[in-house]
């Protein structure tokens, strides 16, 4: 059920290189929500590989919630949930890894300095099983996509109750 009044607008971002299997499971997860009836308030884009043009999106928004394949140890398939803002860090990185050039901690960081970023900036990361060149997402990660949608809405409708 989605609340009727709403304090912002939130945005969420798929991110990954669908030429590379699982790493691509942002964009994949993005391309179907947009199959879907969201509220007037959610957007969805397509943000590539990630890095500091994902900022230029953000920006405009009061929350948002960025998909991406990350490297933390679980199970392939396996959702992370975690405030930017939050991640644990050892020496200034993280112990979960973006399969980018430029993870979106440093992106924020860095980007904190240029552009007025939501305060809340959401990681729904999924363990890849493969991000070996190839377009198909492998069949443990195709099968986690409907699981990773669901929770999505969820934390689009927790997010409202904030």
């Amino acid at each position: 059920m989605w609340v009727s009044f709403v304090i912002g607008k939130i945005v969420i971002v798929g991110i990954g290189n669908i030429l590379c299997r699982d790493e691509g499971v942002g964009i994949h997860v993005v391309e179907e929500l947009k199959k879907r009836d969201l509220p007037d308030y959610v957007e969805l884009y397509d943000g590539g590989t990630g890095g500091l043009d994902v900022l230029e999106i953000l920006e405009r928004f009061d929350k948002a919630i960025i998909v991406d394949a990350v490297r933390g140890g679980k199970e392939p398939g396996e959702i992370y949930h975690v405030r930017l803002d939050e991640i644990d860090t050892k020496d200034g990185e993280s112990e979960m890894v973006s399969l980018h050039e430029l993870d979106l901690i440093a992106a924020k960081k860095i980007g904190e300095k240029a552009y007025t970023l939501p305060k809340d900036i959401i990681l729904i990361g999924i363990e890849p099983e493969s991000v070996e060149l190839g377009m198909n997402l492998t069949v443990t990660i195709r099968e986690a996509i409907p699981i990773v949608i669901q929770h999505i809405l969820e934390t689009i409708d927790q997010e409202l109750g904030d």
